[in-house]
């Protein structure tokens, strides 16, 4: 008897521990202030950016996410200029800061660059 109980436990320990992880976990939303030109830059950038292929599923991910982004602020008729506030998942705007890291920029894009990157650090506070 005690050692069907033990070995009934032993089983349930793993099955418990699995369904737990397996609990979805809350994402945090980011809300920048971000430039909406800003934000075409980055989509623009990101197109150039050398990924590995462990890494196609992050950046399909982060494009998609932008993508989405713009094509909301385009039917609602927001210009380049337009400053607007976006939901952002945290993991994601880490992934878009990883990726934008390994852009290569010209001078000219320095602002453009740390204002998107002061944005969504600013917002993760």
């Amino acid at each position: 008897m005690k050692k069907a109980l033990f070995l009934l436990l032993f089983a349930l320990v793993p099955v418990l521990t699995f369904a737990q992880n397996n609990q979805k976990q809350d994402v945090k939303i980011l809300k920048p202030s971000i430039v909406l030109g800003d934000l075409v830059f980055v989509s623009q950038t990101l197109k150039s950016v050398e990924i590995k292929g462990e890494e196609v599923d992050a950046f399909m991910a982060v494009d998609k996410h932008i993508t989405d982004v713009l094509k909301d602020m385009s039917a609602q008729k927001k210009t380049g200029a337009d400053t607007v506030v976006i939901d952002y998942p945290a993991d994601l705007a880490q992934n878009t800061l990883i990726f934008m890291n390994r852009a290569k920029l010209s001078g000219q894009y320095a602002v453009v660059y740390k204002r998107f990157v002061d944005a969504i650090m600013a917002a993760a506070k």
